[in-house]
């Protein structure tokens, strides 16, 4: 029943959260267009899962014995790279069809997938660990701000290219790499973190670690976004 209730939370501020952006907008040009990012972002974790399988047939001659190792591979081919593929992915696609003209047009794109990404989640592992699902619920928001690391970068990059600048392609690294690297850091950390199920202090004090780190950062990164809004609204291509 905990679990229950945790997932329907985490799907109430998601929404919550979603929707403020959505209205921050300014000029509003998405309005109800922001329900295609969301849906694509539904559909996504069911291509990532097809994408972690093949990548597992892939590589299933292949041993990697150090524990540390081990969980940041796991971490990395499980979730931190097939899933922030895909949403990028799913995210292109939705740009495509919507066509948002600034950056934070274009930034939402990429954070109502991971939006519907989370809800998605919430589906299929609410519910199940009541302690799992409790831990899960303070970073109810990392799949949209991974996102938005994407989107606020990838927009900028296009700005940039419109205005002649220098500098889009750190941005166009930077939009790719640096949600791969806490995706798969977290991960490892958490779910595929093998001293938890030892019951070994340092892994408990890793995860609870890099648990805080990301939640913290997570409400960094939305209050940023919030300030920067305005910029973003007025930042044409």
């Amino acid at each position: 029943m905990i679990g229950y209730i945790s997932s329907f939370i985490a799907f109430a501020l998601c929404t919550f959260v979603y929707i403020r952006m959505v209205r921050r907008e300014e000029p509003k040009t998405l309005g109800k267009k922001s329900i295609i990012p969301a849906v694509f972002g539904l559909v996504s974790p069911i291509f990532a899962f097809f994408l972690v399988i093949l990548l597992k047939k892939m590589t299933v001659g292949l041993s990697v014995q150090n524990p540390v190792l081990k969980a940041l591979a796991n971490a990395f081919l499980g979730a931190g790279f097939t899933e922030e593929l895909t949403k990028l992915l799913f995210a292109l696609i939705a740009v495509a069809i919507v066509k948002p003209r600034t950056v934070y047009s274009y930034a939402l794109m990429f954070i109502g997938v991971g939006y519907g990404f989370t809800l998605l989640e919430e589906v299929l592992y609410g519910g199940g660990n009541d302690l799992f699902s409790l831990a899960r619920l303070p970073g109810f928001a990392l799949h949209m701000v991974f996102n938005m690391i994407m989107g606020v970068n990838l927009g900028i990059a296009k700005f940039k290219k419109k205005q002649g600048a220098d500098g889009g392609a750190m941005n166009i690294v930077a939009a790719f790499v640096l949600p791969v690297v806490w995706h798969t850091v977290y991960d490892a950390a958490t779910v595929d973190n093998p001293g938890l199920e030892a019951e070994s202090n340092i892994a408990i004090v890793i995860a609870l670690a890099v648990s805080v780190i990301s939640v913290v950062l997570q409400f960094i990164m939305l209050s940023n976004f919030k300030k920067k809004s305005q910029g973003y609204c007025q930042m044409e291509f």
